[in-house]
């Protein structure tokens, strides 16, 4: 009876591991990455299920990426850099360069702040998430300025919106869709963006273990989602409807982003790894990093989009 016992409780388990391991979990942030695919009709025969997880920004996405809590998710490349140089057991495996440029990045403030320059925020409060990419646009931008710097609050993007909003900081160093959403609803105001400042590259990053135990099911996700930025690219309209119902966004939030966010992804090459050298240059001058490993150790090029 014990061996009848030990051996269902075997089966049980071995049927639950293939079950995982026929699943993708796929971390999202804003459901931009499920709407797109779901619009594009690129979610059927997959051949296996994908579980999504939605984030409001990269960091505590990265870091459900590092615990292994799931497979698969995308971020930009400040946040994913700083986690990279921390340690997290992770993988750039697809690149998204940008098509908005730096307009995607900025530091906002309130429409009628009395800031209207870098210099104007010298010795003032910016929310930003720390090690996001809005952190990085801020440190980038005050590394070529004169003057002091500001002080830092480091926020996540609601409580961060919310400080903006009463006043508790003078500006905040965010993303979009961020950007054009306290622009809508407040009428808060750019003051500086990352429009050649920074690469401005997104990726999909994929967890060391996920790459060894399901490289066939993440190689077909990155096809499909390569598939599904071509049809966006093609449909922007259709697209951002679906976004805005699915999120909730405002139909011009919506149709913003979809204009500026639908990119061409492709392979990882050695001018991207050129690229966020300058990433990790700007984090390490601020101190903020010291990474013990060569950079070309973040990325894994065996995925061909």
């Amino acid at each position: 009876m014990h061996r009848l016992a030990a051996f269902a409780a075997l089966i049980v388990g071995a049927t639950s591991c293939a079950a995982q391991a026929e699943t993708l979990i796929v971390a999202d942030q804003r459901g931009m990455q499920r709407a797109l695919l779901q619009a594009a009709h690129a979610d059927k025969d997959l051949g296996f299920d994908i579980r999504w997880v939605e984030f409001d920004a990269a960091a505590p996405l990265l870091q459900a990426l590092g615990a292994g809590a799931v497979d698969l998710g995308i971020a930009g490349d400040g946040p994913y850099l700083f986690a990279w140089a921390a340690g997290i057991p992770a993988r750039a495996v697809l690149l998204l360069p940008p098509r908005g440029g730096g307009h995607m990045t900025a530091i906002i403030v309130p429409a009628h702040s009395p800031v209207h320059s870098l210099s104007d925020l010298t010795g003032r409060k910016i929310a930003t998430g720390r090690g996001s990419i809005g952190h990085l646009l801020a440190l980038s931008l005050f590394d070529s300025a004169a003057g002091n710097r500001p002080d830092y609050v480091f926020l996540p993007p609601s409580q961060a919106k919310s400080a903006l909003d009463s006043g508790a900081v003078d500006a905040w160093a965010t993303w979009e869709p961020y950007v054009t959403l306290a622009a809508a609803q407040t009428g808060a105001r750019v003051v500086a963006d990352g429009q050649n400042v920074m690469p401005n590259n997104g990726f999909m990053v994929a967890s060391t273990r996920a790459i060894t135990d399901k490289h066939p099911q993440i190689a077909v996700f990155l096809r499909r989602i390569t598939q599904a930025y071509g049809w966006g690219r093609a449909h922007p309209q259709e697209f951002a409807a679906l976004l805005s119902r699915q999120t909730g966004l405002p139909p011009e939030v919506a149709n913003k982003v979809a204009q500026e966010q639908i990119t061409a992804p492709g392979p990882i090459t050695d001018e991207t790894v050129k690229e966020e050298a300058r990433v990790i240059a700007t984090y390490r001058k601020a101190r903020l990093v010291n990474p013990p490993r060569k950079l070309d150790d973040a990325f894994d090029r065996s995925f061909v989009p």
